[in-house]
């Protein structure tokens, strides 16, 4: 009886102990940091406003520190919005794309310090896990049976968290400002839209989803869901159902929109009609090694009948690109203007330098990388 006493003593203090270090050091909800602003030559503009409306792909140069808090992230993002207002590309019929995976990092927030200064992601993950330990265990005895199990548990453990954070931000950026925002796009688990317009999710499968917001703040249905996962997400994400229908009303027209690699199929063009104006693909940034390197050919699934697989090796990334997705798709689709936004920024030791797609009366215009932030506007006629 004694034994079992100090054994009981010993897990309790082990407990206590352990909670006082998993929430030592922590963030919080309004940790804040050194705000980088976006310069004044940051800005590129196409055309001339005609009354019609205009597009922007927004770039805000991003790190992992800029996802502790909610706080932090809303401050980070403003100067970019700011910056447009000021340069006057802000008005009623605006729509702002921010790129694919801006949510997804919300993973991160609230965390240990110490999770935002490791040299790499694989260790800024591991100190989240240990610090939530149990939060982490039953997330993952919960998590089905796929590849990537590790990884869905941890993105069910703050999925409540994550889309909250999600939607108070990017709801305040879209009234404050009064534009249609393509709020890149965030992992969670089955995601939908309540009664209440509230964004919420469950315990089904992860899916990345681009959430668009109308000028009021309110998100408009339906959430878009990533169709054609590529292979480094296929074991932790899945495949929405292709008969989505990811077409939206806007002041500015009819907007389309697709996550990313969909923008390679042109099953997820199906949806879309003489009728859309513009579409919009948020997309998770690359390096110039491999933006430049020689294409693989498709990733995560096998290419559509119209693609010349002898363009493997032989085209690079960047021109298989410019070739099979919106600037070839989109057209066929009877769809006239578009931007292709890409992340940028340094998240641990993952690099991402954000080029731009434009496509302008069927014209498509490839921007270099974005070393820093960046805005590009197009105005449409």
């Amino acid at each position: 009886m004694k034994f079992l006493c100090w054994l009981l003593f010993i897990i309790v203090a082990a407990v206590i102990v352990y909670n006082i270090w998993a929430y030592s050091n922590t963030t919080g909800k309004y940790h804040t940091g050194i705000i980088i602003r976006p310069s004044r030559d940051s800005v590129l503009s196409i055309g001339i406003d005609s009354g019609n409306g205009n597009i922007i792909g927004m770039q805000p140069y991003l790190t992992a520190e800029n996802y502790s808090s909610e706080a932090y992230l809303i401050q980070s993002l403003r100067p970019y919005f700011e910056l447009a207002k000021e340069k006057k590309l802000l008005n009623d019929r605006t729509i702002v794309v921010l790129p694919e995976y801006t949510g997804s990092w919300l993973v991160a927030a609230q965390e240990k310090k110490s999770v935002y200064t490791q040299s790499n992601i694989s260790d800024a993950m591991t100190t989240m896990v240990t610090s939530n330990i149990f939060k982490y265990g039953w997330a993952y005895l919960r998590a089905p049976d796929v590849a990537g199990k590790s990884t869905y548990a941890l993105f069910m453990m703050k999925s409540a968290q994550m889309a909250t954070i999600y939607q108070n931000i990017f709801s305040k950026l879209a009234k404050e400002f009064h534009v249609t925002l393509v709020a890149g796009s965030i992992v969670l688990p089955d995601p939908s839209i309540d009664k209440s317009g509230k964004l919420v999710t469950s315990k089904g499968t992860l899916y990345n989803a681009s959430v668009i917001f109308d000028p009021n703040g309110d998100i408009m249905s339906p959430l878009v869901k990533k169709i054609f996962p590529i292979d480094d997400e296929a074991g932790f994400t899945g495949c929405a159902p292709v008969d989505q229908n990811p077409v939206f009303n806007t002041p500015a027209g009819k907007l389309g929109v697709l996550v990313c690699a969909d923008s390679w199929y042109p099953a997820a063009y199906k949806s879309f009609n003489s009728q859309v104006k513009i579409i919009a693909v948020p997309s998770l940034g690359s390096i110039d090694n491999i933006w430049n390197a020689p294409w693989n050919g498709y990733n995560g699934f096998k290419a559509p009948a119209d693609v010349d697989t002898g363009d493997y090796k032989k085209l690079t990334e960047g021109q298989a690109w410019k070739k099979y997705t919106m600037g070839k798709r989109a057209v066929q689709a009877g769809v006239h203007y578009g931007m292709n936004v890409f992340f940028t920024g340094q998240l641990w030791d993952k690099k991402s330098e954000g080029r731009v797609l434009l496509l302008n009366k069927d014209s498509l215009m490839e921007f270099s990388p974005a070393y820093s932030g960046r805005i590009i506007n197009l105005w449409l006629n």
